[in-house]
């Protein structure tokens, strides 16, 4: 074999290799949330994957680090709320920020309903998903708000509430409303325009924190 020809097959293993592992990292996130974890064996990934079962513990040693590289992806494929926060936190304009922060939450869950029933199963199967999904991001998410409401609490411009509590009361708020959209059918029976949903979060829950 040429030294032209071994870099070319050196070159080509990695994608192989990557696109197995990324194979069975989305046929095991479909099937999670189709039928839950209790539901779903390693063999049926396997089988749905078109690999050998062995193939997944090559690439995943454990069902934690399957777990693990599940939350990652999900958090990696796409900026999360953190990015308009970041983007505009500087501004102080608590409108758009807000704003910015439900519409992307709606335009994530929007495109991939997947994660928030992969989050509901293992919540509801006390799997440890949601625990590792909790106190890698989540806890995150809730430290950025509430720094933010914490600076804007300190400078006069809003309440002295409670700032994690206003935080998960936000966030709450644009949860609610993805989980009866997502998960019971919601988005069947009322189509809501996502700029008039976000103008509506924003400005009830500022009306309620914002100082006169």
């Amino acid at each position: 074999m040429s030294t032209e020809k071994a870099a070319e097959k050196s070159n080509n293993a990695l994608p192989e290799k990557t696109n197995t592992r990324e194979k069975i990292l989305e046929t095991a996130i479909e099937l999670f949330a189709a039928k839950g974890f209790n539901g779903t064996t390693t063999k049926e990934i396997a089988e749905a994957a078109e690999v050998n079962e062995s193939l997944i513990f090559r690439h995943f040693s454990t069902k934690r680090e399957l777990y693990g590289a599940i939350i990652e992806k999900k958090i990696d494929d796409e900026p999360g709320i953190e990015l308009p926060l970041q983007t505009y936190k500087d501004t102080k304009d608590d409108h758009l920020i807000f704003k910015s922060i439900a519409e992307r939450m709606l335009d994530k869950c929007g495109n991939d309903s997947s994660f928030i029933r992969l989050l509901h199963f293992s919540a509801l199967e006390g799997h440890e998903l949601s625990d590792m999904f909790f106190s890698t991001y989540v806890e995150y998410i809730d430290m950025l708000l509430c720094d933010y409401i914490e600076g804007r609490i300190a400078e006069g411009a809003f309440k002295k509430v409670h700032p994690l509590c206003a935080s998960q009361a936000f966030i709450g708020m644009v949860v609610n409303h993805i989980i009866v959209q997502e998960l019971f059918g919601g988005k069947k029976r009322n189509k809501i325009n996502n700029d008039e949903l976000v103008e509506t979060f924003a400005t009830v829950f500022l009306s309620g924190i914002k100082t006169k």
